[in-house]
């Protein structure tokens, strides 16, 4: 989603939300009469913390999602739709429990989806920049299909909860060593998403980035998004007071006398992240950023970077998903 490893999952309305409770789960495939794949789960989790490979395959693959997919709605099964998500969102090289994390977070972002509706007629689409992406497992290689398949399987009808309701699992490719509350980035509260240190980043590609803008289209910038910009001669008055939010982005910086947020900023300029210095000289002005993405939720290479210290994927998620519960869907 974003690049090649970041999702657009965090493009929410936080009115839907806040108000958002837990609904009737996805259109279920035909069953017999035997105890229900959430039966089977719950009875399962209940004596272990990870449901068992035998037990693989009895919800996801029983679960119908609606899927946008190139201007069509097909209804697509949940493991076959999870697969393919971690094919397009994770490098192929990221560790097993990484991969595992990464399954549970899109598992419990698309029966969330499936709750909320964003599209008309299907849960979720395969366009990373809406929802997340997608690549057809059928068009890869048998070794990378499976090793995506495995992550799916080990966490079968695993999602993650809060307070007993399915959380808004968001997630993003690098914070720059720290995560960002929820509401410095989309201006409501939600108590699981909260700022945590996210170490161990170093390897990822725009874990740090430069960007240079000529002081005139600077300025044209500015004076298109707040016509009320002024700029006396003297460069160093362009820059005034800047706050910054608990993760360590841009809150609100002051420039040309006018305030502008930090993610108004990050729009504008095009730029990496929120969390951004900047340095204005008589030709140009050039920005630092640090991370990847919104840097709310889970950090896909800071995860990599918990999963190589050899903590398990319940570690992760509970360390950037605070005060949740990973358990097996029951309804």
């Amino acid at each position: 989603m974003k690049n090649a490893f970041l999702s657009a999952a965090a493009s929410v309305a936080f009115s839907a939300l806040l108000a958002l409770t837990l609904r009737p789960g996805p259109v279920r495939a035909a069953q017999t009469a035997a105890p229900s794949p959430e039966q089977t789960i719950a009875a399962s989790a209940a004596a272990a913390t990870e449901i068992p490979l035998s037990h693989a395959q009895t919800y996801d693959r029983s679960v119908l999602l609606p899927v946008l997919r190139e201007g069509e709605t097909v209804r697509m099964d949940l493991h076959t739709y999870l697969t393919g998500v971690l094919l397009a969102e994770l490098p192929p090289d990221f560790s097993d429990e990484a991969r595992k994390a990464q399954a549970v977070a899109c598992r419990t972002y698309a029966l969330r989806s499936d709750a909320r509706r964003r599209h008309e007629e299907a849960a979720v689409c395969t366009d990373s920049a809406c929802c997340m992406g997608w690549t057809d497992p059928a068009a890869v290689s048998a070794e990378r299909r499976a090793q995506a398949e495995a992550a799916v399987d080990a966490t079968d009808g695993l999602a993650i909860f809060y307070e007993g309701r399915l959380i808004d699992a968001t997630f993003f490719s690098c914070s720059g060593g720290m995560t960002e509350d929820a509401a410095a980035v989309w201006g409501g509260d939600l108590p699981y998403l909260r700022s945590v240190p996210s170490p161990g980043e170093e390897g990822a590609a725009h874990f740090s980035d430069e960007k240079q803008v000529s002081l005139a289209e600077f300025q044209s910038v500015l004076r298109s998004a707040d016509p009320a910009v002024s700029f006396p001669e003297q460069l160093g008055a362009w820059v005034g007071t800047v706050t910054r939010t608990a993760g360590g982005g841009v809150d609100v910086m002051v420039l040309g006398g006018r305030p502008f947020r930090g993610t108004e900023l990050r729009k504008l300029f095009g730029l990496r992240s929120t969390a951004f210095t900047m340095t204005l000289t008589d030709e140009t002005a050039s920005f630092t950023t640090s991370g990847y993405g919104h840097r709310v939720g889970l950090s896909q290479y800071g995860a990599e970077a918990m999963a190589r210290e050899g903590k398990s994927f319940r570690e992760i998620l509970t360390w950037y998903y605070r005060g949740v519960t990973v358990e097996a869907v029951s309804g």
